[in-house]
């Protein structure tokens, strides 16, 4: 995808894009795995109670030039889910940190 609407104002999702890169350069490889992981039981969860969803929802996604306001919304939101998940898996190996287990 080279080309965006020209009213399109993509700061937001540029930020949004750095705070997740900033989660990923910090985090190990296990805790991306760990991630993903999550992010998994997630979708499952959403496809268990919403079904699946058809393959026409990807390909506007997938194979557009152009990215409109819908796409950039989704892109985003995809990200906020990330980085939630993420700084949740951060989290918790923290606080786990000062714990031992004998």
């Amino acid at each position: 995808m080279n080309n965006t609407d020209p009213d399109l104002d993509l700061s937001e999702m540029k930020v949004t894009e750095y705070k997740l890169q900033s989660l990923v350069d910090i985090s190990d490889k296990g805790e991306l795995a760990q991630c993903l992981r999550l992010l998994s039981i997630y979708i499952a969860l959403y496809k268990k109670s919403y079904g699946e969803l058809p393959a026409s929802s990807f390909e506007k996604i997938l194979t557009t030039e152009l990215i409109d306001t819908e796409t950039a919304t989704i892109f985003e939101n995809g990200m906020l889910e990330a980085i939630s998940i993420l700084k949740m898996v951060l989290q918790a190996k923290t606080e786990l940190k000062g714990i031992t287990i004998n």
